[in-house]
């Protein structure tokens, strides 16, 4: 059988679609190969209009679904193309692209868009999708799922780890040295879903390339006091939160309060970089209250070398660096994830972890749809 799988991903920052070759042959998943393709922007809008609006179609919807799966395609092609036989991979792990996530309404629900048949038909593999519904349906929050892979390929028997990842939304993962111990994760806040949409806006660029206009402003504390009264930052975990909820919407709710004088769009930029920084390592002291923990962050979040520089500052006690120095590099750890979830669906062996999601336990995730 091979040991050979895909992992595919595109996340809430909604810039393109990650797929690696992960051979799990090794105690450690080695890398064999990557691609990234970018969403084309009329995609990327779509997907940002269904993603906020009450008023949506099922043809919009069926449009965006096509689209991405589509490009979901061409980026497994490419990096399948001319692979000789011994690693082709088994199967795709593939997450889609998350619309909205509610694990806390009632009925509870989380839409993860692509159509699983059509990307078994277009590229001829085996697929594994819709990794979430399953936690939920055993009563959790279906996210974040990547803490599983974090425990299976970071712990450390020596030391007290956390892992952080900062993509659209920044979530933590603890992971304590004893195996007696539970893993510890949850969702922390907004992350560079708010710094690209606020760049975007003023600056007509796709992010803030290593933070440089966020350093130049000010921070306006009282702004970032009103962001950090928001009843998320104070929740007990297990938590997890999106786009449903760290949305413009919400942004401009919250600049309402203030004068335009007041808002000059640099310092608006330093402030939300601030309330990313801030709400992570609030909740990191609250895991680590003695400093003792080595921190590793993976995310496109690491590349925004002014927010790595906050989360320093504030966490002045502590270790940091990115999980490169672990074996995988930032921008591959979640896409790595569903490789490793598909890898786990194959062996019928759980993918969630119970201490995290608040699942009634463990369960085997995602469905397969053979090619």
């Amino acid at each position: 059988m091979s040991s050979h799988y895909v992992g595919m991903m595109s996340g809430t920052s909604l810039d393109a679609v990650d797929a690696l070759l992960i051979d799990f042959s090794l105690s450690q998943p080695k890398l064999i190969k990557r691609c990234s393709v970018d969403l084309p922007i009329k995609l990327k809008e779509l997907l940002t209009f269904l993603a906020h609006s009450q008023n949506l179609t099922f043809r919009q919807l069926a449009e965006a679904e096509d689209g991405l799966t589509r490009l979901y395609a061409d980026c497994a092609l490419q990096l399948l193309a001319n692979l000789p036989n011994n690693l082709q991979p088994k199967a795709m792990g593939c997450h889609g692209q998350t619309l909205e996530h509610q694990p806390n309404l009632a009925p509870s629900y989380t839409l993860q868009l692509l159509n699983p048949s059509l990307l078994a038909e277009l590229t001829g593999q085996n697929i594994i999708a819709d990794f979430r519904r399953r936690d939920l349906a055993a009563g959790g929050q279906a996210a974040p799922l990547v803490p599983a892979f974090h425990r299976n390929v970071f712990q450390s028997l020596a030391k007290d780890r956390i892992i952080v990842n900062l993509g659209g939304i920044a979530n933590v993962t603890y992971l304590p040295k004893s195996l007696e111990q539970d893993v510890i994760g949850f969702d922390t806040g907004p992350a560079n879903l708010l710094l690209d949409y606020w760049h975007q806006l003023h600056w007509k660029q796709p992010f803030d390339e290593g933070g440089q206009n966020a350093s130049g402003g000010k921070l306006l504390t009282r702004l970032l006091e009103a962001a950090l009264e928001d009843e998320f930052f104070s929740l007990p975990a297990p938590k997890s939160t999106g786009r449903e909820k760290f949305n413009p919407n919400w942004l401009t709710k919250l600049l309402s309060g203030f004068s335009k004088e007041q808002l000059n769009a640099q310092d608006v930029l330093r402030t939300l970089t601030e309330l990313t920084a801030a709400s992570l390592t609030d909740q990191i002291q609250l895991l680590d209250p003695d400093s003792e923990a080595e921190i590793f962050i993976c995310g496109g979040g690491w590349k925004n070398s002014f927010l790595i520089e906050r989360i320093r500052k504030l966490s002045p006690a502590q270790k940091i660096a990115s999980t490169e120095v672990l074996g995988i590099p930032p921008q591959d750890v979640e896409a790595a994830a569903f490789a490793w979830l598909a890898w786990r669906h194959v062996q019928n062996k759980s993918g969630n972890l119970p201490s995290v999601t608040g699942a009634l336990g463990e369960r085997v995730l995602g469905g397969f749809y053979p090619a």
